[in-house]
């Protein structure tokens, strides 16, 4: 063996002594050229390493000494209990809802980088805590039980009142909200009642819970002190950052905030999408950059970006569309102006008065924004990102009248989704309002008190035809 043993040390420093890459082969590969024993060349390796020749790194391989890639941090072993731990936030944040089955323990066994049988030993777990049930050969989230009378507990859906007394709904986003807080409600047991927020709630006989918005309220403080008093669970679906949890709300265990659109994370997957299409030069679109939600998306937006994408940005310091509005509203000459003469409206002049505003406001918004936007058009920008769908409707209204087309000439994308955004084929980030009302429901209904007190949505981008995936420089 010392025989063999020397061979071996001879060979392995003349291999250091040659120098290269630095990487040494591995053992087997050493033996099988040597025609030694692996054994003999490990031990002559190991022998190098405690001299100082060599540096063994596990994953890694076996190195000269000094060139050694830096180590790595360990990287935290995925057991059965942190599998379990991470199924329990996927259902929590609303990843996974309660009518289909959960992926299959083979594709949590891929996305986890575990082995199947880990993945069933943290169901196994979840089942046990009721979380979710075995259902044939399938795992699905459990039905939480309320512990109520046999009748179906009742769901509060609380939001602003409108000038007739109904819950206020004006955007799209607002529609797809309750219309997913409701059908998650059903499909829960619960029935959902909506409650127009007139400065008082109503009874309490068989509620279980409440979701709240807070969209077009200066101040929902009244709202949630209220909620407070009655101890039951509430999910709040925050407007702007004022409504955001500060020190009175942080400590409470029976309410929880939702960010659907307001941080930077809905700018982080804009750039994410568009960093694709390969474009060097991009206009940022905002009337509205005096709001926080614009702020936000234009800051996640420069962040995700790439360094050689060029970004030219195009503001203006309004908060929204009422700004513009309300004086068009409080001067009775505007829409005396307009000779309706010819206009068959019936005697009914209300009910062409929204959009007559709303062409006004497009109109004295572009006269203001219009400098920047040949500012744009002179950078040679081409694709503009619009702050919100309203936004990119005027850019192409703007882009139409100076013969500019879309996308032949100039790539554009929004915010919102909206349906008008679908109707002009215009690309548009949509904010993940399923995964938030399947969240606010588990919250409510779930006997666990540990959540995150806020949680934030980032969307995805849906594609049409106002982008184009042809790369332009």
């Amino acid at each position: 063996m010392n025989g063999k043993f020397a061979i071996a040390q001879g060979k392995l420093d003349a291999l250091i002594t040659l120098g290269g890459q630095g990487k040494l082969p591995t053992v087997r590969a050493l033996a099988a050229s040597w025609s030694m024993s692996p054994r003999t060349v490990q031990l002559a390796i190991t022998d190098a390493v405690q001299r100082g020749q060599l540096v063994a790194r596990q994953g890694s391989g076996i190195w000269r000494q000094g060139c050694a890639p830096a180590a790595s941090s360990p990287r935290t072993r995925m057991d059965a209990a942190r599998l379990a731990d991470a199924i329990t936030t996927g259902i929590q944040t609303g990843k996974f809802t309660t009518d289909r089955p959960l992926p299959s323990p083979k594709d949590f066994a891929k996305l986890h980088d575990v082995h199947p049988a880990t993945v069933r030993k943290a169901l196994a777990t979840l089942v046990a805590q009721r979380t979710v049930e075995r259902s044939g050969r399938a795992w699905k989230v459990s039905l939480p039980h309320s512990g109520k009378p046999a009748r179906s507990p009742v769901l509060w859906c609380i939001g602003a009142s409108d000038s007739e007394g109904n819950l206020r709904m004006d955007t799209d986003r607002e529609w797809d909200f309750w219309r997913e807080i409701q059908g998650e409600a059903i499909r829960n047991g619960m029935e959902p009642r909506l409650v127009p927020w007139s400065g008082a709630l109503p009874g309490l006989d068989g509620v279980l819970g409440a979701v709240v918005s807070t969209w077009h309220m200066n101040d929902s403080t009244a709202l949630l002190d209220s909620l407070l008093r009655t101890r039951l669970p509430a999910t709040v679906w925050v407007a702007n950052h004022e409504n955001l949890p500060g020190q009175r709300y942080r400590h409470v265990n029976t309410m929880w905030f939702h960010d659907l659109a307001f941080g930077k994370e809905s700018g982080h997957t804009m750039a994410r999408h568009v960093a694709k299409l390969g474009h060097r030069k991009i206009a940022w679109i905002s009337p509205f950059h005096a709001s926080e939600w614009s702020r936000n998306r234009l800051a996640g937006l420069q962040e995700e970006l790439p360094a050689d994408i060029a970004l030219f940005t195009a503001n203006h310091e309004w908060v929204s569309e009422w700004d513009l509005q309300k004086d068009i509203y409080k001067d009775p000459q505007v829409l005396g102006r307009i000779d309706l003469a010819e206009v068959d409206h019936g005697g009914a002049t209300e009910a062409i008065a929204l959009p007559l505003v709303e062409t006004i406001t497009r109109e004295r918004a572009l006269e203001i924004l219009g400098p920047r936007l040949d500012a744009a058009l002179a950078f040679k920008a081409t694709l503009w990102v619009a702050a919100s769908d309203l936004t990119a409707r005027w850019c192409l209204h703007w882009l139409r009248g100076r013969g500019i087309r879309t996308p032949q000439d100039l790539l554009l994308a929004g915010f919102d989704d909206s349906r008008e955004a679908s109707r002009l084929g215009l690309t548009s980030l949509r904010f993940d309002v399923q995964s938030m009302a399947r969240a606010m429901l588990h919250q409510i209904l779930s006997s666990r008190r540990q959540h995150r007190n806020l949680t934030r949505y980032a969307g995805h981008v849906v594609t049409r035809s106002s982008t184009s995936p042809s790369p332009r420089h």
